[in-house]
This record gives structure tokens, sequence and C-alpha cells, in this order.
């Protein structure tokens, strides 16, 4: 077990105390009964590792994504209200679709046997996420971002990670920023930002409606260039669900809430920037048509607090009581499109419309986030 001081312990149940009373809605049940057998089980046994991404991890780190999605799905609090939303009863109702969603940011994945990471304690018997392994997740966290820095300096114009690489480095800091509306590093055309959005979102789309297999490895599913970013032996379900067979037999619920988290990040400043919306709807639809994307953003350069302000509850209120259609609305014009299980010819006039460009050549950058 890892060493703490009495001063971190206090620290730490300092804030759970401050955090907990004003902010008590905030408390998901985040850890599984699974992960907490798992954790047992593994070489990351640490309590309070485990106890603080439970408890004080979940307040400091507002849950956006869940509120979004939940004041979409079901919950009518009101514009700025969307944090009410997120209730214990609610997040256990919508566990699966809730999964999807945080997905993108903490995807799971299996730990090289024959090349195990040195630099933390990780047990590669243990499929890797955050609430598994949360001293090995994070250790891989820090090491994605400091080595992408250094690649960005000694080799810009390319992403910092690629196919081989761990999902948990690809997602944040490398090729496959895409799922968060990013650019995979600074200069990017935002043409083909969005060029690889659309493929990510023609394939989550495809498991949503339950048109393409999950059992067929994903470079034979003839989805544009998936098989460029996973050209092995993995399906949709290796990849959504390594290591979870509780969601297996929901894996179109999973997809939608990959694919809501992608959309849901466009509208986040740190990740995009928007024009104006224009009013109206877009053609041929009966969804919101919002501001045209005028330049993504890339995480390699940005500072992680100003970047993290954008992702805040604060954030989501200013935005909803000032944006019409706000990304609650468009969340619950995609939930509605594949409820009743549009094809991807209707869906591709929405996804047009929710990333149309001003400019497709902008270069991707860190815009006012960057860091020293």
């Amino acid at each position: 077990m890892v060493r703490i001081s009495k001063v971190a312990v206090r620290v730490a149940c300092l804030a759970l105390l401050t955090f907990s009373n004003a902010y008590a809605f905030q408390i998901l049940p985040k850890i599984s009964d699974v992960d907490r057998k798992l954790s047992s089980l593994s070489a990351d046994n640490d309590w309070l590792g485990q106890w603080f991404v439970d408890g004080v991890l979940s307040m400091l780190k507002s849950p956006v994504h869940e509120a979004i999605t939940l004041a979409a799905v079901e919950c009518d609090a009101g514009a700025g209200n969307e944090p009410d939303c997120v209730t214990i009863d609610s997040v256990k109702k919508h566990r699966t679709l809730l999964y999807g969603v945080r997905w993108p940011d903490d995807p799971p994945f299996q730990l090289s046997a024959s090349n195990p990471p040195r630099k933390v304690k990780c047990d590669v018997r243990v499929t890797l996420r955050s609430t598994a392994q949360p001293q090995c997740w994070k250790g891989l966290f820090d090491d994605a971002g400091k080595r992408a820095a250094e690649i960005s300096n000694r080799s810009p114009g390319k992403p910092a990670f690629g196919p081989g690489d761990y999902l948990l480095y690809r997602s944040h800091y490398g090729d496959l920023q895409f799922m968060h509306a990013m650019g995979a590093y600074d200069g990017e055309p935002a043409g083909v930002t969005r060029q690889r959005m659309k493929m990510w979102a023609r394939f989550l789309w495809g498991v949503a409606i339950k048109e393409l297999p999950t059992d067929h490895y994903l470079r034979d599913l003839g989805v544009d260039e998936l098989a460029t970013y996973f050209p092995g032996d993995m399906t949709a379900t290796n990849l959504l669900a390594t290591g979870i067979v509780e969601v297996r037999k929901n894996l179109d619920v999973v997809a939608l809430g990959a694919m809501l988290h992608m959309i849901q990040d466009s509208y986040s400043q740190a990740h995009a920037e928007r024009a104006a919306e224009p009013g109206g709807v877009c053609p041929g639809t009966d969804v919101g048509r919002p501001g045209k994307i005028i330049r993504f953003h890339s995480y390699a350069r940005q500072r992680g607090e100003l970047h993290d302000y954008e992702d805040t509850f604060d954030a989501l209120r200013l935005h909803s009581m000032q944006s019409s259609p706000s990304v609650v609305e468009t969340s619950r014009s995609l939930v509605a499109l594949a409820r009743r299980s549009a094809t991807w010819t209707d869906a591709e006039k929405v996804f047009d419309c929710l990333l149309e460009l001003t400019n497709p050549d902008e270069p991707a950058q860190a815009g006012r986030f960057a860091g020293p």
C-alpha cells in the first residue's frame, strides 16, 4: 500500500466535508461492485485511492456530461438547472447510457503483459480504468501528458500517439482526440477533424441502431477510415466493453452515449469555438441549427485548469441560458433520432449541420486556454 502523509489525509477529509455539504448531488456511484472486487484482487488495492476516486474526485470534477445527458433523456429541470438532474436514482436508471457517455474519458483496455508499465503500480490481469486501478490510471494519464508535450515539441504537426499505443493515451493526447471534438495536434485543419468526427459518428450510429455487428473486426466494417485507427483484431465489443461484461448486452446504448459525448464536447469552448447560432433548423430536419464551428482546439499546449473550467456546471449554466439550441436540446434531438432508429442517411444530415465549419482550413490551436 502506498504511504500517504497524515496531512494529505486531513486535506482529503476536509475536501470531502466541505464539498459534501454544498454539492451532495454530485456524489455518483462511479465504482461498481465488480470494480471493488477487481480492485481487491489487484496490486492496486489502495483503499484511500479508491475512496478518493469514488468520493472526493467525483465531487471536485463536476459530472457535466451526466447532467446534460440526464436533462436530455428525462429530466425537465429547465435551462440553468441541469445539475439538479444528477441524482443517485437517475444515475442508476441510466447507468449503461452514462457508462457510454463517460467512455471517451475513461475507456477500458488491457495492459500489455509482455511490456507492463514500470513507472506506476499496475496489474496487467485487471482491465485498466480509473475505478478499478486508480493509481495506475493516474500514473498513465500523467505519463501520457508528459510524453505528449515532449513529442509535440520534437515532432510538431502529427499526433503524439496512434495505433499500438494505449487507448487512454490516444483518446486524450493522440490520434483519437476527435472523440472529444478536438484536433489531434496543433495545426490540424478543421476539415480533417470534422471528417474524423463524422467517421466516428457513422460507426457509433451503426452500433446504436443495431445496424453494424458488434462481433466483427472494426477494420472489416467498411466505415470510412475506421480501419486506419483500429487495424488489428478488435471488435466493437472489445473496444467499448473490454472487461466490462455488465454492458455487453446493451452496446447500442453504450454507443449512443459515446456519440453524445463527442457532440456535447463540441459545445465546450475549450474544445471548439462556435459562431453565434443563426436560428432556424438544420436543412431537411427538425433539429435546431447551432452556430458554425470556427475552429477546433487541440489539447497538447492547453493548461489543464483553464480547459477544465469550460467543463464545469457554471459554464453549462451560462451556455444553456444564453444559447438555443443548447447542448441539452441538441442531445435530446439526437436521442430521439436514435430511438426511432433513423438511418445514417437521415442522421448524416444532422451531423453535417451540427459540425458545419466556417473554414475547413482553419488550423487547430490551444486558443485562449494556452499554458506556459
